[in-house]
């Protein structure tokens, strides 16, 4: 079992440091304003997974909950403001977008400092639920698109999938825990299949 698990994290890790690569590689999606964000996005959890990893294999930290608060607070931020350009949202909702972002970041904070489990929180929720709707909104926008094999269109696909699981498996297990082995090895192999499919969107988008 745990043989699997560390296959896992090293398929994850290895996939998503290509597509962060080959996102940053070419001129035609780094250019591109409508991915620029998603790129963003990749090069957060990139660093996110660096720092991780670095503090739990060369500093030997018994936890990493301190990044937690980064970790959602850049995420959600990142992910809808990649959303909104995408629907050319007014500016009312980028204000509302950081006011929501406050709100996670000062609660998974204080919930950290005082209890050292800033997971117990609802910002996890909360911003698994906007980012989950906003995705939904972009994919029935796109339906036609769609029909045009639109690349962007698989990155919205596979983040709704990825999105959507972990808000049930978060919701179901509280949070993921290294006792929870075979969760945490779904969650990378859903991340692999998120990393890989933007893989493939960033090849399609060179040619589209």
């Amino acid at each position: 079992m745990m043989g699997g698990y560390y296959v896992s994290i090293v398929l994850s890790c290895c996939l998503l440091i290509t597509a962060f690569m080959y996102g940053i590689s070419s001129r035609k999606t780094w250019n591109n304003k409508r991915i620029q964000w998603y790129i963003v996005y990749l090069g957060f959890i990139l660093g996110i997974e660096f720092i991780s990893k670095f503090s739990i294999y060369i500093l030997k930290s018994e936890t990493t909950k301190y990044l937690y608060p980064l970790y959602v607070t850049g995420e959600f931020f990142i992910l809808i403001s990649f959303f909104l350009t995408e629907l050319k949202a007014i500016k009312k909702w980028q204000i509302i977008t950081k006011l929501i972002t406050g709100y996670i970041f000062i609660e998974t904070t204080v919930l950290w400092f005082m209890k050292n489990d800033a997971p117990t929180g609802y910002a996890k929720i909360i911003s698994h639920l906007a980012i989950i709707c906003l995705l939904a909104i972009l994919l029935i926008k796109n339906l036609k698109e769609l029909e045009k094999n639109n690349p962007l269109s698989i990155i919205y696909t596979t983040l709704f999938l990825y999105y959507g699981v972990s808000l049930f498996l978060f919701l179901l297990m509280s949070q993921l825990t290294a006792i929870n082995i075979n969760i945490w090895i779904i969650n990378n192999i859903l991340s692999s299949i998120l990393y890989g499919s933007s893989i493939y969107a960033f090849y399609k988008l060179k040619k589209w």
